[in-house]
């Protein structure tokens, strides 16, 4: 055993219980809560996803699907795709209006539950981020304005669906 110090025959002892308590209960805290569960999302059937070896676990996002012939918010249809695009009539400054008066709903709903819990009354809550499932013909420009109409509507964080590649 270690001396205590100076001259003294005192020993000075440890006790390891308590730190192996503390040790027990962290390691089951972190058993507890790791899930090793994939997040599973039914894809449309008028969709074929692109391929990608990348998995990233996804949360529960308001989504936006693009299959060949429609736009819809959350399964709700707010634009037709005619010929690979948006009519011009649900355009305006390169956004689609449809869409982001969806999202804007989702935004303002969003905000209000993710109230920071700060007194400022200016103070703004978050508005999340987005899930979209786009089928892989369309072109970039069709995503572009579905971006920037989710931009629009203060969603900037998107989460692109893409299908496992099989080996």
């Amino acid at each position: 055993m270690a001396s205590a110090g100076g001259g003294s025959k005192d020993t000075l002892s440890l006790n390891l219980n308590p730190m192996l308590d503390i040790f027990s209960i962290l390691i089951t805290f972190l058993l507890m809560s790791f899930s090793t569960d994939p997040v599973s999302h039914d894809v449309d059937a008028g969709i074929e996803l692109p391929q990608s070896n990348t998995i990233v676990a996804m949360d529960e996002v308001p989504t936006i699907i693009v299959t060949k012939t429609e736009l819809r918010v959350n399964d709700n249809k707010v634009a037709d795709i005619v010929a690979g695009d948006v009519p011009e009539k649900d355009r305006a400054q390169g956004a689609i209006y449809p869409v982001f008066e969806a999202l804007q709903k989702l935004a303002e709903a969003n905000k209000r539950v993710n109230k920071p819990k700060s007194d400022d009354p200016n103070a703004k809550g978050s508005t999340g981020a987005l899930t979209m499932e786009m089928d892989k013909g369309h072109r970039f420009k069709l995503m572009k304005r579905i971006m920037l109409s989710a931009q629009q509507a203060e969603f900037v964080q998107f989460k692109l669906m893409v299908q496992k590649e099989l080996n």
